[in-house]
């Protein structure tokens, strides 16, 4: 319902899995004071290269994967293979709708339904699943060099060893290949929910927002970093993003299907 560069590759999102960095956030906070505005709710037959650019990454075999505006919303879909020479880790399979002139974004928030996560699994070697969401880079560390920026994402995934139908809300912010999980709730596959990802630079942290569109239940949450925050991202990529993680497996051939749709987008500068 309407209301009036380059890709960037992050997700190691343990859906179903257990992660030594796994911290429960549950906090209240108060939203920095962003200019707030519409930037696209879709409302039109074609993407437009003035907000968006997009892309299609497989770090293997490319299978489906769409990008497109439908019935007036952003439809995100990919799906994609494991190999099958060994039973030890993962596929990258990723949809991606990024922003223009990201740099100057602080805030993000979208309308979000993830319609559809299906895999055929390996018993030998669990996936990541799938999940779509929101994902950002904001600043870097230090050293300028592009694998020393740091960002979050907010995204809603889950993998074939979680309970049907239900989806787990997680947290991240990365920097130089380590991620820092935040767990903020679960919800059933195909609820409509809004999310809001936030870089809260006065108070070092990052901050997340989820509403459950049908009971209107918020679950705020704060993601406090230790890094030096004053120097530019060397790729301060923005994006709309669905993830597909499918393993390895010898015994059968795996693949991981998303399936999301976007609506109503919002950034704060």
């Amino acid at each position: 319902m309407k209301r009036n560069s380059l890709i960037l590759i992050t997700c190691v999102c343990m859906f179903g899995m257990a992660s030594a960095q796994d911290v429960t956030s549950g906090k209240a906070y108060t939203v920095p004071p962003f200019t707030t505005k519409l930037y696209d709710d879709f409302n039109h037959e074609f993407l437009s290269p003035a907000l968006w650019n997009t892309f299609c990454y497989a770090s293997n075999v490319s299978l489906e994967c769409a990008v497109e505006i439908q019935d007036g919303q952003l439809r995100l879909a990919r799906r994609i293979p494991g190999q099958r020479n060994s039973n030890a880790g993962f596929q990258v399979g990723v949809t991606t709708a990024s922003f223009s002139n990201p740099a100057s974004i602080k805030s993000i928030t979208t309308d979000l339904v993830v319609r559809d996560i299906r895999e055929s699994p390996c018993t030998a070697n669990p996936s990541y699943g799938g999940n779509a969401g929101i994902v950002a880079t904001f600043f870097n560390a230090g050293s300028g060099d592009p694998s020393d920026d740091v960002g979050a994402q907010l995204l809603l995934g889950r993998a074939f060893s979680d309970p049907p139908g239900q989806l787990t809300v997680l947290g991240q912010f990365f920097q130089n290949g380590v991620y820092t999980n935040f767990f903020l709730g679960n919800v059933s596959l195909g609820t409509p929910v809004t999310l809001t990802l936030t870089w809260d630079k006065p108070n070092h942290q990052f901050l997340t927002n989820w509403t459950n569109d049908l009971t209107h239940v918020t679950i705020q949450g704060t993601m406090p970093y230790g890094f030096s925050d004053t120097t530019p991202a060397a790729n301060p990529a923005k994006n709309l993003q669905a993830d597909t993680l499918p393993s390895n497996c010898t015994a059968a051939q795996t693949w991981v299907y998303v399936e999301s749709v976007f609506d109503n987008v919002y950034v704060g500068r």
